[in-house]
């Protein structure tokens, strides 16, 4: 049986971070990242990982927890960037530079400070796989006024660290969920801020996506299977985007209910 290899999962103690520490766990050790070290630790225990506390917010703490890591287990072979936080919609006149900086400092400085640290580590040894998690927001505009261009910024950080470390082998991508039921979005929901009923008519498989249908396309870009893809954004949206112009003539149900009445 091959070794397992290292994966960093960055923000993998909840939501889509530890439905890809549990897909992940047969074919590679997953090393739990969070700032909630608790949480990293019970899905660390639960997929067979080892968890380490870590806040993206904190830049000067970054490169520190990643020499420890990989002292303690080994060389970091894959990289999921899932750390983030999504604030409330707020227009311009509620989101002060105090704000705007604290979500770009998350989302998005901090991703850059892994993935340097990372990838720097990577390409000495000339080989190793990238995924940031970026967003449909970052693809198109949302009333998220600082969430929508902090993920906007890592789907160009991605094409630009694709080019930068191809030559040592080392393979960046990014993947982009639209709506997904993670906790921070049931929550949202719960507090009246959206509702899944208006977004799942607005995909064309008429539902919203699970944290485990975003974690497979993550896998498959780290493996192997991958290993000419680099530098891409894979859109994971049950077809949000497709359905977007639909909304403009009433949303696809209503187009669709129509032509099957015509016959």
């Amino acid at each position: 049986m091959a070794t397992r290899r290292n994966v960093l999962v960055v923000g993998g103690a909840g939501g889509i971070g530890a439905a890809c520490c549990a897909a992940f766990s047969s074919n590679w050790v997953p090393v739990v990242a969070d700032r909630d070290l608790e949480a990293a630790e019970r899905v660390a225990a639960e997929t067979g990982g080892r968890a380490y506390g870590l806040d993206v917010g904190d830049a000067g703490r970054i490169e520190p927890c990643i020499e420890r890591i990989e002292r303690e287990c080994g060389d970091i072979d894959g990289l999921v960037l899932a750390a983030g936080v999504i604030p409330r919609a707020q227009g311009p006149q509620q989101t002060d530079i105090e704000s705007w900086d604290r979500i770009f400092d998350i989302n998005t400085r901090g991703a850059y400070a892994v993935c340097r640290a990372v990838g720097q580590r990577m390409a000495a040894r000339g080989r190793g796989s990238i995924v940031l998690l970026s967003s449909l927001a970052g693809m198109t505009p949302t009333p998220h006024l600082t969430y929508g261009p902090s993920k906007a910024a890592l789907i160009n950080l991605t094409g630009a660290l694709a080019v930068y470390l191809g030559r040592k082998g080392v393979r960046v991508n990014a993947v982009s969920p639209g709506p997904v039921r993670t906790p921070v979005i049931e929550a949202s929901y719960a507090r009246g801020e959206r509702d899944p009923t208006v977004m799942a008519r607005q995909t064309a498989l008429g539902r919203v996506v699970t944290p485990a249908e975003v974690a497979g396309p993550i896998e498959f870009l780290l493996s192997d299977a991958a290993c000419a893809i680099t530098g891409s954004n894979i859109v994971v949206d049950a077809g949000a985007i497709a359905a977007l112009g639909w909304n403009l003539f009433g949303g696809a149900d209503a187009v669709l209910a129509a032509l099957q009445a015509e016959g």
